[in-house]
Order: C-alpha cells, then sequence, then structure tokens
C-alpha cells in the first residue's frame, strides 16, 4: 500500500465466485461419493467427481493450483518470497483464498487482466478498492493515505462501557510503570469480555501501532486477568475515545529508504513482579520497519532468555528486528522490479538500522565479525546476521534515544516523550 501511495497505483478488489466447486480435479485423482437425494441413478453406484467440493481437504490446494496456472497464462508469476503473490510488467496480485486484490498503473491494465480471466473459466467479479478488502477506511489526502478503523474504536469503547461523559480521555495508552502479573491482586470483575476487547485490540493494531505496547502487556493476562488488568485496558479504552478520529498516516517520502529502529528495555518487570518469577528478568523487545518514511511492520514482544546486560538486551532486539528486515528488503527489491523502481541502485536504495546503544551497535559493526569476551554467551542464533550486514548493504546507524521510534514499544512513556515519537511514527 506504501509503495501504492507512492507510486500513485490503482487498485481492485475482485471475488472468486463458487472457487473450489469450479476447479477441476487433476486426472490422477479419483474421488467418488454418494447419489445426492433426489438424484437416484441405479443402485449400488457412486458418483466420480469432475471438480472439487467445499469439505474436501485437496480443495484448497487444487484450487491455489489451477489459479496459479491461469495467472501464469497472463504473464503474472509467482513471487519467489510469497507464494500467495504474483508479479507481473506494470501489476501484482496478492491472494487470500478466493479474495483477490489487484495493484496496477492504470484501471485499464486491471481491467485487461479481469476480462482475460474470465475468458479463461475465472469466475471473477470486480467489487470494489483495496479498503474493502482490508476491512479498513481508507481516506486519501493528495500524497497522503489515512487508514482507520473508527467503526472497531467504538465497538471496543461500547464493550467497555466507557462511552458516558464520566469517562474522560487520556494522553497515553499505558501508564510509565509495568504492568505486572500481580498474583496477589483483586480478581477481575468480569464487568466487560476481557478476551474479547482485547482480541478486537489485536486487530486495531494493524492501524494504531501506537497501542502496541499497551495492547501487549494487556494481553499477556487474558487467561487469568485481574482487577489491576481490567484497569489498564480501560485506560486503552479511554486513550482511543480521545483520539477515536485518528489512524496510521502514510506520507511516503521521495527517498527509497527502508529504515528498522530496534529498541529493548532491559528487565523491565524487575521490581514490579515477584523477585522468584523469571518471568520478572525478562527484557523486551520493541522495533518498527519503514519503508519511505512509513510504518511497515512493529512489534512489541518479551524476549525468550533472559539477558544479563542492557547490552545483551539491546542486541538481541537488533538480531531480532533483521530477521523481519531481510525478507521486506527482498520483497521491496522484487515489487519494484517488476514496477521500474531503482531498488538495484544501491546510491538511491537505502537500508538503515537505528541502534541507540553503543555497545551494541559497535558488536554489530565489528570487522573481522568475531566476539568479544564479554559476549561469547550470546546465542549463535543472535550472531547471525552480522553475515548478512556488508552483503545486503545494510548500514548500522547511532541515534539518539530521545528520537528511536523503538521506543514506543518497549516501555510507558510520559506525555511529551509519547506525542513526540507517535508524531513521528504515525503522522500526527
Amino acid at each position: 500500500m506504501i509503495l501504492a501511495a507512492k507510486e500513485r497505483l490503482v487498485s481492485a478488489q475482485c471475488d472468486i465466485t463458487a472457487a473450489f466447486v469450479t476447479t477441476p480435479t487433476p486426472p490422477d485423482e479419483v474421488v467418488y461419493v454418494a447419489q445426492p437425494r433426489g438424484f437416484v441413478q441405479g443402485t449400488n453406484k457412486v458418483l466420480r467427481l469432475k471438480t472439487c467440493l467445499y469439505g474436501m481437504r485437496q480443495s484448497p490446494r487444487y484450487f491455489f493450483q489451477y489459479l496459479t496456472e491461469k495467472l501464469q497464462k497472463q504473464g503474472l508469476e509467482p513471487s519467489d518470497l510469497d507464494p500467495c503473490l504474483f508479479l507481473g510488467k506494470d501489476i501484482l496480485a496478492i491472494i487470500y483464498v478466493d479474495d483477490v486484490l489487484l495493484y496496477g498503473r492504470s484501471e485499464e491494465a486491471i481491467d485487461e487482466l479481469i476480462t482475460n480471466l474470465k475468458n479463461d473459466d475465472v469466475r471473477l467479479r470486480k467489487e470494489g478498492t483495496a479498503e474493502g478488502y482490508l476491512g479498513l477506511k481508507l481516506e486519501r489526502d493528495g500524497n497522503k493515505t489515512i487508514l482507520s478503523q473508527p467503526g472497531l474504536i467504538k465497538r471496543v469503547i461500547e464493550g467497555l462501557g466507557l462511552f458516558s461523559k464520566f469517562s474522560t480521555a487520556v494522553s497515553t495508552p499505558a501508564e510509565q510503570a509495568a504492568l505486572p502479573r500481580d498474583v496477589d491482586g483483586e480478581p477481575a470483575t468480569g464487568c466487560f469480555n476481557y478476551a474479547s476487547i482485547v482480541g478486537m485490540l489485536h486487530y486495531l493494531n494493524h492501524t494504531r501501532p501506537d497501542c502496541a505496547f499497551a495492547i501487549h502487556q494487556c494481553a499477556r493476562y487474558t487467561f487469568e486477568p485481574k482487577r489491576s488488568h481490567e484497569a489498564a485496558v480501560k485506560r486503552i479504552g479511554r486513550y482511543l475515545k480521545g483520539t477515536m478520529d485518528k489512524g496510521l498516516v502514510l506520507d511516503p517520502s521521495d527517498d527509497l529508504t527502508v529504515d528498522c529502529y530496534p529498541d529493548a528495555d532491559f528487565a523491565g518487570l524487575w521490581g514490579h513482579e515477584h523477585p522468584q518469577d523469571p518471568h520478572c528478568a525478562r527484557s523486551r523487545t520493541g522495533y518498527v520497519i519503514t519503508l519511505a518514511g512509513c510504518p511497515i511492520l512493529w512489534k512489541s514482544k518479551l524476549q525468550t532468555e533472559i539477558a544479563l546486560s542492557t547490552m545483551e538486551a539491546e542486541y538481541v532486539a537488533l538480531s531480532t528486528a533483521c530477521r523481519d528486515l531481510f525478507p521486506i528488503m527482498d520483497l521491496v527489491k522484487e515489487i519494484g522490479g517488476h514496477f521500474g523502481l531503482p531498488v538495484q541502485d544501491k546510491s538511491r536504495f537505502h537500508v538503515r538500522v537505528h541502534e541507540d546503544n553503543v555497545g551494541a551497535l559497535l558488536l554489530g559493526q565489528l570487522e573481522p565479525r568475531r566476539m568479544t569476551p564479554r559476549s561469547k554467551h550470546y546465542a549463535v542464533k543472535y550472531h547471525w546476521f552480522r553475515s548478512q550486514i556488508e552483503p545486503r548493504g545494510v548500514v548500522l546507524t547511532k541515534i539518539e534515544s530521545a528520537e528511536q521510534l523503538g521506543d514506543i514499544f518497549t516501555k510507558g512513556l510520559g506525555r511529551i516523550a509519547f506525542e513526540y515519537l507517535r508524531k513521528k511514527l504515525m503522522g500526527w
């Protein structure tokens, strides 16, 4: 969608009618079914299927193979990185079961592809544009694209019972203090369905990365929430109440750059959880990856291993972020190659990782690649990314902590720091 906004691509959402029952079974697949009621042609006879049926385990695979063949006839080849992405000259198709999302340079190119597929016995029906496919509200303002989910926010606020004028808005979605397990705390009141609200918040996270940290904190306690956890969920609701009309603003810059902002909060639950609980010593990883200045992927989660220092926690976050960064780099290059973007020109296509911890930065840049005496105990899987940095043309750079976008995904921030990073991340 960011590339679509940057290159002014048009979109179309399509649906394939009766997808499975129009898919022929392979010649070597023999499937028999009983004669249906009202259609009996002799006794002790069965019918051999010529097409798939809904309910057959093989149907999704055969349908996907069938659709792949039809798209390849039209010059679209499956991506090497995502089997559900098909790329052609100035056009791409994204497949999700029997729903198809098309992007192209012009309406004519998309309509021509749809017509050709219909003529090739694919019952394709054009239904709208990308917003219907994604289930989001999409607004365009010049070069800007605004993604929001106001309907879902209203459902969250209604589910929490916060529509009253006495429920005031707050400026941040989470307290600055960490949210502990609160083993000895008061049981949840049950005034709202905790699991249902957290589930809706998870889906809302697609357009509200400013709430990612707060949502993950609350999601950890879905199966045994306490009253303090209910209060934390309600705080998210009060924050959303004050920002109901807001969303994610995509305003791509002219530069074709991929930026990664990893950060970590070392043992952030220490002092809040019981000291004998190993979870209190876990650090939190948070990062966001942007394309042309627009966020495309963000995460906030606890690290699986216990880090022994701030440097180790930051280094783990750096390595974890690179696991998502490298595939995104490859995908941008693959799509850009089909749309004539300068992705192979290193002077115009830049990939940068912004690290605010000097120790993790130096260890990541160390040449020749080696472990220092104080870093020998780091697991090998956290060193793998170093062999990818130079060949891929990735640049590790120092960034000030106040400018680190990943900070918003690792801890509760004060109002001023939160609003500053939110402006850089969300555009408002």
